[in-house]
């Protein structure tokens, strides 16, 4: 199901054809951007490279070289620079082509690469970037900027403005609430960004998944089941195909239906079915180390009552008040005390215990998977990042057999 409303297909396509300006695509994971920009700038003409691994601006041109299996070493940069502008460049989209085709120590634009190691400066990474791409089909995909350090931002931003206007095409890809990190690093990048953002798709979008589905095996099913699997789905149009899957599998609906019949979905079935799903991924071991929460020696943690009739310190009362209906994926700081509140039966944690179990949590997921952690705590600010974690913390029932198991409850 295509979401025609945004029209973010003509938007990159428009993009790609302005001249010196810097793509900026935003959105969550599983909502289709980078099948976008796959579709749009195909394999062979991105030039990938992740900011997770960058320092400096320096780091990205270098990557950027070394994908078109150009010289690393500064002598052999300096000579091709100095050769492409006495004897004048040929079309940057072959030499590209002909750099990937060679191997090191072959001949590509008249300069023999070799394995030299010598100083490297940005300067010519920069310049030997500028002679391959400029003006060329090629776009340098720079994906999540937002964790690059803020230092290096700052560097890597006047770098991406300086390369765009000498002809270098650049898209840069991050989360929603990080879309900004590009203009905040450098503000001389105002109105030279196209920004493209995805956003989690609507509960009426997802309903017109199911919905489409059904039909399609001539099964009904009615609207307040469609609407429940919807809210479930989180903003995910894959999470919403693989819960319609799993309901049809749990109501042996395999085959297209010879007539459209109405389907009956009890409140029993409907939980069998976000349970069967949660098999699809696996978050427990995350859910356990958020669970049990920074290690600390000499200090008992305090436990409070919680309304699933279990006892728990501020970590578990924190998961318990994310998982709370209706189902979220952000929350400021009062939303998640609000929630906390709601979870304990007396007096809950106190803000400031709450926050350092926050921001502990923050780091626990960064430890687990640095590249894409599941929330991320910025001072007042909670953000799931990924749907699937959500769905999985809320559907599994991982948080009530974490107690039953510590408890020694069968």
């Amino acid at each position: 199901m295509k979401r025609t409303e945004e029209k973010n297909e003509e938007k990159l396509d428009a993009a790609l054809h302005t001249p010196k300006m810097v793509i900026s695509v935003s959105g969550p994971s599983k909502t289709g951007k980078t099948a976008l920009v796959n579709t749009l700038i195909t394999a062979d003409r991105i030039i990938p490279v992740t900011g997770q691994s960058l320092r400096s601006s320096n780091d990205l041109w270098q990557s950027v070289m070394r994908w078109i299996g150009g010289p690393e070493e500064i002598e052999k940069i300096r000579e091709r620079v100095l050769k492409a502008g006495a004897a004048g460049k040929a079309s940057a989209e072959a030499g590209v082509i002909l750099a990937k085709g060679k191997a090191e120590g072959e001949i590509n634009g008249g300069v023999e690469f070799t394995a030299a190691t010598s100083e490297k400066y940005g300067i010519e990474f920069f310049e030997a970037v500028v002679n391959e791409l400029s003006e060329s089909e090629f776009v340098v995909f720079l994906d999540d900027f937002h964790y690059i350090s803020e230092d290096a931002q700052i560097d890597i931003a006047k770098s991406i403005k300086a390369i765009s206007e000498r002809g270098v095409r650049v898209c840069i890809a991050s989360v929603p609430h990080k879309s900004d990190d590009m203009v905040r690093a450098n503000d001389e990048l105002t109105g030279r960004i196209v920004s493209i953002l995805f956003d989690y798709w609507t509960v009426p979008e997802l309903k017109g998944i199911a919905t489409s589905g059904f039909k399609a095996l001539g099964v009904k099913i009615a609207p307040e089941i469609i609407e429940a699997l919807a809210t479930e789905a989180l903003g995910s149009p894959q999470l919403m195909q693989s819960l319609c899957l799993n309901l049809c599998l749990e109501k042996n609906r395999r085959n297209e239906q010879v007539l459209e019949t109405k389907t009956e979905v009890s409140d029993a079935e409907l939980r069998a079915a976000l349970e069967r799903t949660t098999h699809q991924t696996d978050y427990s071991r995350t859910v356990e180390k958020l669970h049990t929460g920074a290690k600390e020696r000499g200090t008992q943690r305090k436990e409070f009552e919680l309304i699933d009739e279990t006892k728990g310190d501020v970590y578990r009362a924190i998961l318990l008040a994310l998982i709370q209906n209706p189902p979220r994926l952000s929350f400021d700081y009062d939303e998640v005390m609000d929630r906390i509140r709601e979870v304990c039966k007396e007096a809950p944690p106190v803000g400031s215990s709450v926050q350092l179990a926050l921001k502990q949590m923050d780091g626990i997921a960064k430890d687990i998977k640095k590249d894409t952690p599941v929330l991320e705590w910025d001072d007042d600010k909670l953000e799931v990042t990924n749907p699937y974690f959500m769905f999985y913390l809320r559907s599994s029932q991982k948080v009530d057999q974490i107690y039953k198991g510590k408890s020694g409850m069968v």
